[in-house]
């Protein structure tokens, strides 16, 4: 398996988190993994082979260009062929300001872009299908996301600014801090996140909280119980039912197994 970042231009950040490139050669296949989502939404595109994802009992098969809304739980990854894939893994609230679309109708989906926006589709297709590597890839979409016309209102730019606090204190807030911080009632809140992020700002919150720390677990020595309390679980049995919430087993089947993509990418 081969896993790589890139990151954008700095003048496209308040779209593109990070490009990625994924492949699996023979030594890799027949390939699994839980995904625990990261509170991004993803664009990319599949090069050569087949991927597949299992969402509550039902196999998607991804092709061409994907577009993947909001995840709360995890969600399996599969694979059976060499394959390659390359995208970016977007800001929250990117796909709203790029599309103007309501972006909770994406959640718990991976979907083809050409179902969502067809004409934003056959401008981007070209640009993934002709590149010569992975690096002119990147600068093309880093020009192609500079240009790109954006749907930026008062709303986008509040819950730019949720989106800021949740980050700046790794999750340890509630919404009614985010109502004090940005001047605006929970009820508009609430709905102007979902529309534009995807999910609601406590489902948001809760999952961020549980994603900051595993990426701690993982990439630390801390001991767990040390990082319960850090992160504001009020004990471990607050913590298991968390754990078995977001990633669909307990803590401890889940570290028998070797989920070496997902630790890999928690820990980058």
């Amino acid at each position: 398996m081969n896993h790589k970042y890139f990151e954008p231009n700095n003048k496209v950040i308040h779209l593109i988190e990070e490009y990625f490139h994924l492949s699996f050669d023979e030594n890799d296949i027949p390939f699994k993994s839980v995904i625990l989502p990261i509170g991004l939404t993803h664009l990319f595109y599949i090069e050569a082979g087949t991927q597949k994802v299992k969402v509550n009992g039902d196999e998607i098969l991804l092709e061409d260009l994907i577009i993947t809304g909001q995840y709360f739980r995890s969600y399996k990854f599969s694979t059976n062929s060499i394959t390659t894939s390359i995208g970016a893994n977007l800001h929250p609230t990117a796909l709203h300001k790029l599309l103007n679309i309501d972006v909770s109708e994406l959640e718990n989906k991976h979907t083809p872009l050409e179902q969502i926006n067809k004409t934003f589709h056959n401008k981007l297709l070209p640009i993934f299908q002709d590149s010569k590597n992975s690096i002119d890839l990147i600068d093309t979409l880093n020009l192609f996301f500079l240009n790109a016309s954006l749907h930026i209102n008062k709303n986008t730019k509040q819950i730019d600014r949720a989106i800021s606090l949740i980050r700046e204190k790794n999750g340890l807030l509630t919404v009614l801090d985010i109502v004090d911080e940005i001047s605006v009632s929970q009820k508009t809140l609430e709905i102007q996140f979902k529309k534009i992020v995807g999910i609601t700002p406590g489902k948001y919150i809760r999952q961020f909280r549980f994603l900051n720390l595993m990426k701690n677990y993982i990439s630390t020595e801390i001991e767990i119980n040390e990082l319960i309390y850090k992160y504001n679980y009020y004990d471990s049995s607050h913590f298991a039912k968390d754990f078995k919430l977001f990633m669909n087993q307990d803590f401890n089947s889940f570290f028998k197994q070797d989920y070496s993509f997902l630790k890999k990418y928690l820990k980058e």
